[in-house]
């Protein structure tokens, strides 16, 4: 069961939407997945708004 606290960030998706379709490795699109819900996770929680 997904927890509804998560939500899709359309941004991010369509970004790593992107390394797969420029046939980047999954190691690549993983390891900048966790980062990215990294940075928007410490974005969340120190109230800075994102673009977009």
């Amino acid at each position: 069961m997904v927890d509804e606290e998560f939500a899709l960030h359309v941004e991010a998706s369509a970004y790593l939407a992107g390394l797969r379709a420029s046939g980047r490795a999954f190691n690549t699109e993983k390891t900048y997945a966790g980062r990215i819900a990294l940075y928007l996770s410490y974005c969340l929680g120190h109230g800075v708004d994102l673009p977009g």
